[in-house]
């Protein structure tokens, strides 16, 4: 349920953004997700060896250095103007690994370890009805047309460029990396998602 809270999932209302981003997230079977990260989390020890990482003072530092640039307030300035409840979807993140909310510091598994955690969520997903769905998306909704736009804008790739380059971002990615997650895969599987390219 709070994943749907905060996904804007129990919302109803006037159709915007959030409807639409809503609409790929029912095509998401919520419950066998959550079903595999359990069972990942009780009997994984290297998912236990990360979460317990997640949850570190060094991590922490890491995470607040990060959200603390004026390059990633820029790259989450860009889904909050189109209507996206950034703040709720950081502080679920937060919660989860043990920091206070984003918002009040503003001034049945396969596989094996992360990336075998990676593979069977990707497994249960319909791949097919999401990419059909988003390209529906962008013929019919002006909203998510007009957020996918600036996705895919020089300005936003600009921005990205820039945090990747940050050595802090770089430490991040390096130490998720250490731990065995696929990192530089799930950028590159992203950004194709939203038609940017890695230079």
């Amino acid at each position: 349920q709070r994943l749907k809270e905060a996904f804007g999932l129990s919302q109803r209302g006037t159709r915007n953004l959030n409807d639409d981003l809503n609409d790929f997230l029912a095509l998401v079977p919520l419950d066998e997700v959550i079903a595999i990260v359990l069972d990942y989390l009780a009997n994984d020890q290297e998912v236990q060896e990360l979460i317990l990482y997640l949850q570190s003072e060094e991590f922490h530092k890491i995470v607040i250095t990060v959200e603390e640039l004026d390059e990633f307030k820029l790259l989450i300035k860009i889904p909050e103007e189109l209507g996206i409840d950034v703040n709720s979807i950081i502080n679920l993140i937060h919660e989860i690994i043990g920091l206070p909310p984003y918002a009040a510091r503003k001034n049945t598994r396969r596989g094996v370890g992360l990336n075998g955690l990676i593979d069977d969520l990707i497994a249960i997903l319909p791949i097919d009805d999401l990419k059909a769905l988003f390209e529906k998306k962008q013929q019919t909704s002006p909203d998510f047309k007009a957020l996918i736009d600036a996705i895919q804008s020089p300005e936003f790739k600009s921005i990205l460029d820039k945090l990747e380059s940050l050595p802090e971002f770089q430490k991040l990615l390096q130490n998720l990396r250490d731990k065995g997650v696929d990192v530089d895969h799930i950028i590159e599987l992203l950004k194709a998602l939203f038609g940017l390219s890695r230079h």
